[in-house]
């Protein structure tokens, strides 16, 4: 097993401090229902890691009561879409995050349910496009991302550093050991996992790798 683990990030939340930025935009498309507001609001935070077309479907069919059709469900998509231009365009990188993956000490890759395009579009404004092997956006699966990521590095230990119990439930789904991120949101309340608030401390950050492999390979054992 290599010392250096692989290692897969989450965009929110983990890479950006765009979670809330997200949060809002999508919560304004309901503005038109402001009796469903509490209702919305309250399952956009229950379901960080849930790509953003499968939020619109739950959202207009369980809690505002219409029918999500391939044209409605186009029309909120692109109205969600121009409403992040701008405010994705000013979010901040977690803290030490790019020291992290500048430092250039293990393979990275990013999974995240947000469109590939967007992904790219992110990690390229803030200098970081060539430091990661692979990005997977929303058409992938992060269960089957990482399936593929552990399957290119079959003897190297791979962390997942996520920040939703959705990243969660995909590392153990496939084994990959898991870090969960809470610099904007700790929805890991009450789990025994490692956490993480940011990559300010390298130190902090190994030690969070070391310990997650550890847990994982005990709960192999």
């Amino acid at each position: 097993m290599s010392e250096r683990p692989v290692v897969v990030l989450d965009l929110d939340g983990v890479i950006i401090r765009s979670n809330f930025i997200k949060h809002r935009a999508m919560l304004a498309l309901f503005a038109d229902y402001p009796d469903k507001c509490a209702a919305v609001d309250a399952y956009i935070l229950a379901n960080g890691g849930v790509a953003r077309r499968d939020k619109l479907v739950e959202i207009l069919e369980t809690i505002v009561g219409v029918e999500p059709t391939q044209e409605r469900l186009a029309q909120y998509l692109e109205r969600y879409a121009k409403s992040l231009t701008a405010s994705l365009a000013v979010a901040q990188l977690v803290v030490g995050v790019k020291e992290f993956v500048v430092r250039g000490d293990h393979a990275f890759y990013v999974s995240s349910t947000a469109q590939k395009e967007e992904v790219r579009d992110q990690l390229a404004r803030n200098g970081l496009n060539n430091y990661f092997i692979g990005v997977y956006g929303s058409h992938t699966p992060k269960a089957i991302a990482l399936t593929e990521i552990s399957r290119q590095h079959a003897n190297e230990a791979v962390v997942f550093f996520g920040d939703s119990l959705g990243d969660l439930s995909a590392a153990r789904e496939t084994g990959v050991a898991f870090v969960g991120v809470t610099n904007e949101r700790d929805n890991f309340k009450g789990l025994d996992i490692v956490k993480l608030e940011d990559f300010g401390s390298l130190d902090l950050v190994d030690y969070a790798l070391r310990a997650a492999i550890r847990v994982r390979s005990d709960q192999s054992a």
